[in-house]
């Protein structure tokens, strides 16, 4: 899209996206689905099954992201579909984040989200969700869990924002926000590498530590595996790039949500209360449904392909197009979905893309589908929430503030 933003059309477009996404994507998904907008322009694809289609297929979808990866983390698996890089660092990493430790992971977050609120709560009347509980906590678990803990907040804060913006959502190739990112890198890189010989030696001297990092380095990658401390460094700086921004976008958007219908926000709050982790999941993970993180993810056409093949919809996308795969369209499309404009916890888990799919399933999918919800719970038990102004996302692509207040804690 890029190229084509200072035409008419193409803002339009964009404004649309920005501010009516659902209904430009009812009249895409009615009209023509998969939306090919000349030769030049973007191909859309908006049914359900084109999406989960064009998101198994990442051979002929390719992803775009390592000019923006490389030069800030290195190459990194999320750039590398179809490679070594991909399934051998993905495989490692998925290996040292354990099923085992998500009860842990539950109560660490339960932890800190409840430590935020109440060092708040009582002198206050107001709590700015993002920069206390939406980002704050899963950089704290970023710290606590993955072992990256980093110089100081200000500085992870910083490196989280620059890498997603321009890794993600980078669409009109704003230099400044290039160079933003580049800097994060180089500045995460640095910091890693200068804690790595330390925390190694800290093992060496019998440090009883347990996050992720001190697991891999605890562990002997042979040289033939290709997974010597580079690759660490780049995937624990993976860790803070793809865990804070859409955690923290999910939690607001979905709040949001949840305040704008009285009665399932009554349901949730009483939810909240109960020990009920899957309803509380199922409360949150439907209201996202309602503004997911992203309204589409972009793709590279590599090669001719036929989407929908055999049906009306069939469209052939040509080689070196642009696609925008909205998992967003998909999860409203009403020819999948019963009655998709209604709030309903008892959908199929296949209905929600949130976590991505196919192969670029979050690599953190079973810790986010705790801590999410988890953060989420801990605000809805404040006695009265409610918004104090909508959310501010300040001119860029993620949530910067939203303010809750609440009634006189007693």
């Amino acid at each position: 899209m890029a190229e084509q933003k200072q035409g008419p059309a193409a803002k339009f477009l964009k404004w649309m996206i920005a501010k009516h996404p659902d209904a430009l994507f009812a009249f895409i998904r009615r009209v023509r689905p998969n939306l090919a907008l000349g030769a030049a322009g973007p191909v859309f694809i908006t049914r359900f099954p084109d999406v989960q289609e064009a998101l198994s297929r990442p051979d002929i979808f390719n992803v775009t992201y390592a000019p923006m990866m490389d030069p800030s983390v290195g190459p990194f698996m999320l750039g590398r579909d179809c490679t070594e890089i991909n399934q051998r660092d993905k495989g490692i990493m998925r290996a040292f984040m354990r099923m085992e430790d998500l009860p842990a992971i539950r109560q660490k977050v339960r932890s800190l989200a409840n430590a935020s609120v109440e060092k708040q709560i009582y002198t206050q009347n107001q709590i700015e969700v993002v920069s206390t509980l939406s980002r704050l906590v899963p950089i704290q678990l970023t710290r606590e869990y993955f072992g990256f803990p980093g110089p100081d907040l200000a500085s992870m804060f910083r490196w989280s924002r620059a890498t997603q913006y321009d890794m993600f959502h980078n669409l009109d190739k704003d230099p400044k926000v290039h160079q933003d990112n580049i800097d994060a890198g180089q500045e995460m890189r640095a910091y890693l590498t200068q804690l790595l010989p330390q925390r190694r030696e800290q093992l060496k001297n019998g440090a009883p530590l347990e996050d992720v990092f001190s697991r891999l380095l605890n562990s002997h990658f042979d040289d033939s595996i290709g997974f010597a401390d580079e690759r660490i460094i780049t995937n624990m700086m993976g860790t803070l790039v793809g865990g804070i921004e859409t955690t923290s976008a999910a939690i607001v958007q979905l709040l949001d949500e949840l305040f704008k219908r009285p009665r399932i926000l009554k349901e949730a709050i009483d939810v909240a209360s109960s020990n009920n982790d899957h309803l509380m999941y199922r409360y949150c993970w439907e209201a996202l449904r309602f503004n997911p993180i992203n309204p589409f993810v972009v793709r590279h056409c590599r090669t001719d392909y036929r989407i929908a093949k055999g049906s009306l919809r069939a469209t052939t996308i040509k080689a070196g197009s642009t696609v925008l795969i909205s998992t967003r369209s998909a999860m409203r499309d009403g020819l999948q979905l019963p009655a998709p404009s209604s709030f309903a916890i008892d959908r199929p888990e296949s209905v929600y893309m949130h976590l991505g799919y196919g192969m670029h399933t979050c690599l953190g999918d079973q810790i986010s589908r705790i801590q999410v919800p988890e953060i989420v719970r801990r605000i809805l038990q404040i006695r009265g929430v409610r918004p104090a102004a909508e959310i501010d996302y300040a001119g860029g692509p993620f949530p910067e503030r939203y303010p809750i207040t609440y009634d006189t804690p007693v």
